[in-house]
């Protein structure tokens, strides 16, 4: 049996227009995909190489910068190094003012029947070393000024005072004690404006004294 086409032509055409618009289509956006993934490649590329001569050109100015010699450091120095710190430090023990032990061995030998009111101590100006030395010659200490501790206090009679001038100079951390100034105090009466019939008792005369020394340096606590 034969088989017959009843679609007009027309109709044929207008399928076969339309199957070929399609393929067109398709076509023109692969080739507009394909061209802008072409032109991202070339401009990342071109990016790229930019950098590239940009890091050419930074590394060629880092060479021409002239590098720092670091000194070389040879066994003379490193002696000399160690003698002066060992001077430096030999300098500041000699000059070490040991008042933990001076205040200890005070309280030792300060009588019961006495007590310090003040003490006052003065020390160098500058205790360190001038500085590190050249050719091997020690650093030395630029300290001329003696180290003196005045001692203030009171007692109640002058042979109180004499004992404990005694007791100071026998005081490892002092020297040249001596008393440089004693006075007898009268206590002042103290008017309280309430008249009693019962006297009061008298305070007793005190005798201040002020000593003077000198503190031996260098002295271990």
């Amino acid at each position: 049996m034969r088989a017959v086409n009843l679609l007009p032509r027309d109709a044929e055409r207008s399928s076969g227009d339309g199957s070929r618009r399609l393929l067109l289509l398709a076509a023109g956006g692969a080739a507009a995909v394909t061209a802008g993934v072409i032109v991202a490649f070339l401009s990342a590329a071109g990016a790229a190489g930019d950098r590239r001569a940009e890091l050419a050109a930074l590394e060629d100015a880092i060479a021409l910068v002239p590098s720092a010699g670091r000194p070389a450091v040879t066994q003379a120095n490193l002696v000399q190094e160690r003698t002066d710190r060992v001077a430096a430090l030999a300098a500041a023990l000699s000059m070490r003012t040991p008042f933990d032990r001076l205040f200890r061995e005070l309280s030792f030998v300060l009588p019961a029947d006495a007590w310090l009111t003040g003490i006052t101590a003065s020390v160098p100006a500058s205790t360190a070393p001038t500085g590190a030395s050249t050719g091997g010659t020690p650093p030395a200490s630029s300290s001329t000024t003696t180290q003196g501790v005045t001692i203030q206090g009171a007692t109640y009679s002058h042979r109180s005072v004499a004992r404990m001038l005694a007791r100071l100079s026998v005081i490892p951390s002092l020297e040249n004690v001596r008393l440089t100034a004693s006075a007898r105090v009268e206590p002042a009466d103290e008017a309280d404006g309430v008249e009693t019939k019962k006297k009061k008792k008298k305070q007793k005369p005190v005798v201040t004294f002020t000593v003077s020394a000198t503190i031996r340096t260098g002295s271990t606590s």
